[in-house]
């Protein structure tokens, strides 16, 4: 699209997954460069009565 050819993101070093943002340094996946921490929330995960909520 336009003049934004370059690619924004790279293999990350922590979870492997190709979402390392090269300008803002942080992994949109794990959140490396951010925080020590692994990013995750508990919307991330199906939850258990997720099935039974009919």
């Amino acid at each position: 699209m336009g003049k934004r050819q370059k690619s924004t993101h790279i293999r990350c070093r922590r979870c492997g997954r190709h979402s390392y943002h090269k300008t803002k340094s942080v992994c949109a996946h794990c959140g490396y460069g951010a925080t020590a921490r692994i990013r995750k929330y508990r919307w991330n995960k199906r939850s258990r009565s997720m099935g039974a909520r009919k």
